[in-house]
């Protein structure tokens, strides 16, 4: 994670259309979260997207898909976070976690 612009960043690794990378895959595969994945995941997705006219591809698929980021209180990350959260075994960072467990019940 590193802060950018009064945002703190992370998800964006290395092989994404974002420029420098903020932390590596690799580290979200050790992260073990006690919140509900599922309540996330709906957090997530009722966040407000921002699309960008890039396409970036899924690191392990190929498949094209539209780059963006969303943005949640302080904290910014990719759309290809939420992809990949979904349909691999990641956590999100302690930091995020924390903050999501003050706002979701």
């Amino acid at each position: 994670m590193r802060i950018e612009n009064g945002y703190k960043l992370f998800g964006f690794w290395e092989g994404t259309p974002y420029g420098e990378p903020t932390d590596r895959y690799e580290d979200f595969l050790r992260l073990r979260n006690n919140i509900d994945r599922e309540k996330v995941i709906r957090h997530i997705e009722t966040l407000e997207d921002w699309i960008s006219g890039t396409m970036s591809r899924d690191i392990f698929t190929g498949e094209l898909f539209n780059a963006g980021f969303y943005e949640d209180g302080e904290y910014r990350f990719p759309v290809d976070f939420l992809r990949y959260y979904k349909t691999r075994d990641i956590g999100i960072p302690y930091e995020y976690e924390a903050y999501l467990k003050t706002i979701l019940k």
